[in-house]
């Protein structure tokens, strides 16, 4: 109400602003008989209806990308401009050749019959007012629109920040296993006794896992390449502990820097992979990485439940689709069925 409430004084105020334009005298401007009033009202209501055919134009023609450049923003402008011109010129015929002149013989000895000197040019006036007044009111909507859009454009993007701190941080969280290091240590207990150069080697991948981790626990995205050398080392650390039972088939033909994913992806891929299933070394688990193009990654592999469920909460997946979407806008697809899990993560 309180919107209509505005447009209805401001429709009183572009009355008074024709009468005081159109009156020889100031005198005249505080007569106010039957044709005043019903021009009155014809205003108003003329005045809201194009601010409503306005407020439609501008939303009609308003995209998401609108305010995120000058250009996009007067386009906008324009459109709707040029949207309300017919209307404008309706609104003006209909009051300068059949609204007034019906008046003027309804109420011949009203002072208005005066101002019938030549119809066409007052229709040209009268559309030129009307139009200027029409650019007053998409500029106001257009620049209450932009003040909202940069408003809640802040605030998505500190809601997105949060959002994304939050979601590395239980992403970093979830790398730093205590269990994987657990497991690591004893493989390296083992390592330092039967082999030191092989333990030297584990050591050395350990040490760059982790450093990538820190390196990018602040980063929303990293090339593939950086994310696949990352998981060699990790892929290298599983062939230590499991010697045969794991085999990952690493088929990403993906050389362009231009191309991201989200740090540790494919390694909680990966890992979410071996958790699930059972394995051995005459029965090793395939993991196949590949890429749809420029669009996807697509980790898969066959289901071979373990014998003893482990209880899955999805923390892992869910924290990673809510990453990509809070960078990228898309998240992981997952297909799963009685013999295959697939994720395609998208790039």
């Amino acid at each position: 109400m309180k919107k209509y409430g505005i447009r209805i004084v401001s429709g009183v105020f572009v009355f008074l602003f024709f009468k005081l334009t159109q009156d020889n005298h100031w005198s005249e401007f505080f007569i106010w008989d039957i044709p005043e009033m019903f021009f009155l009202v014809y205003t108003v209501l003329v005045l809201l209806i194009t601010w409503e055919v306005a407020t439609f134009s501008i939303k009609h023609y308003r995209t998401k990308e609108s305010f995120q450049t000058n250009s996009g923003f007067f386009r906008v402008f324009f459109k709707a401009a040029f949207t309300m011109l017919p209307f404008v010129m309706f609104f003006s015929y209909l009051f300068d050749f059949l609204v007034y002149p019906k008046f003027c013989e309804i109420f011949p000895d009203s002072s208005h019959d005066r101002l019938v000197i030549d119809e066409i040019s007052q229709f040209w006036v009268h559309s030129a007012q009307g139009f200027v007044f029409s650019l007053l009111i998409i500029s106001s909507d257009t620049i209450n629109l932009y003040i909202k859009y940069t408003v809640n454009t802040a605030r998505e993007k500190e809601l997105i920040q949060k959002e994304l701190i939050a979601a590395k941080f239980e992403g970093l969280k979830n790398q730093v296993n205590p269990h994987f290091l657990f497991n690591s240590f004893s493989v390296l207990t083992s390592l330092v006794e039967k082999d030191p150069s092989k333990a030297v080697k584990f050591i050395a991948k350990l040490s760059d896992m982790y450093r990538y981790i820190l390196e990018n626990d602040e980063t929303d995205l990293v090339s593939v390449e950086t994310e696949v050398a990352f998981l060699e080392d990790y892929q290298f650390l599983l062939k230590m502990r499991h010697q045969e039972g794991i085999v990952i088939d690493n088929r990403i033909e993906l050389t362009d820097e231009q191309i991201l994913v989200p740090p540790m992806s494919l390694q909680l891929l990966v890992e979410n992979a071996v958790k699930h299933n059972s394995f051995s070394p005459t029965e090793p688990l395939h993991i196949q990485l590949y890429n749809e193009g420029n669009q996807f990654i697509v980790v898969e592999n066959l289901k071979k439940p373990k014998k003893e469920l482990v209880k899955s909460t999805g923390i892992g997946l869910k924290n990673l689709s809510k990453r990509l979407l809070l960078s990228i806008r898309r998240g992981l697809e997952i297909t799963e069925n009685a013999k295959e899990f697939r994720v395609k993560l998208p790039i």
